[in-house]
């Protein structure tokens, strides 16, 4: 009995040694997420959304908010639409408000408050949509310019067509996970991990009818 739990215990190892050797030697990975990336279409919108990323329960942003948040105010400051929504709520009790922490990292290195709208009702991709919905189509807003990271596009894209808008993708353009995580190896991994995260979500999304 023992020898064969044993065997048993070899063999996982040897299968999860193999997986491990196929996504840090091969560009699986890369070859995934391609169809998950859009290319940028940065036009002239009525506005620009940009979807939190997380935020600390004590009000700092995470870092896929800091970047979304700043590339948004970028494309504002050029002049591509006259307001600026940054959407995220409270994802669950122990992170913060993601509209409210992005829109205060904005104030603290400059941005008048006055162009930063937040929206603080939604906890995923679907309810940031709709949230959105609620607060700028009422005003004739339909075209827009959306803001999140390159493999997250698609996913936004579909659903926030979904809720009526026309959209023009904006993604952040920083997608170096292997430089975030300290080596190639872990970047591979995280990029494994998000890829199959997002068909994941593709998947669910269809199901409920989200797309």
């Amino acid at each position: 009995m023992i020898k064969k739990i044993g065997r048993w215990v070899t063999a996982i190892f040897t299968m999860i040694g193999l997986f491990s050797t196929v996504i840090v030697t091969t560009p699986i990975s890369e070859y995934l997420v391609q169809p998950l990336r859009l290319e940028a279409q940065l036009k002239s919108a009525e506005a620009i959304v940009v979807l939190g990323g997380g935020a600390f329960k004590d009000g700092l942003p995470s870092v896929p908010s800091l970047t979304r948040a700043v590339y948004g105010f970028a494309l504002f400051r050029a002049g591509y639409a006259p307001r600026l929504l940054l959407s995220g709520g409270q994802v669950s009790a122990e992170f913060g408000l993601e509209g409210l922490a992005m829109k205060k990292l904005l104030q603290d290195i400059g941005a008048s408050p006055r162009v930063l709208e937040t929206e603080d009702r939604s906890t995923r991709t679907y309810s940031n949509a709709n949230e959105s919905a609620r607060i700028l189509q009422p005003q004739g807003v339909r075209h827009i310019l959306l803001v999140t990271h390159p493999n997250h596009m698609l996913r936004a894209r579909w659903t926030f067509e979904k809720a009526g808008f026309t959209i023009y993708p904006a993604p952040v353009p920083w997608d170096r996970l292997a430089a975030i995580w300290g080596s190639p190896s872990l970047g591979c991994f995280q990029l494994f991990h998000n890829v199959l995260y997002e068909y994941a979500g593709l998947v669910l999304y269809w199901g409920k009818g989200w797309l």
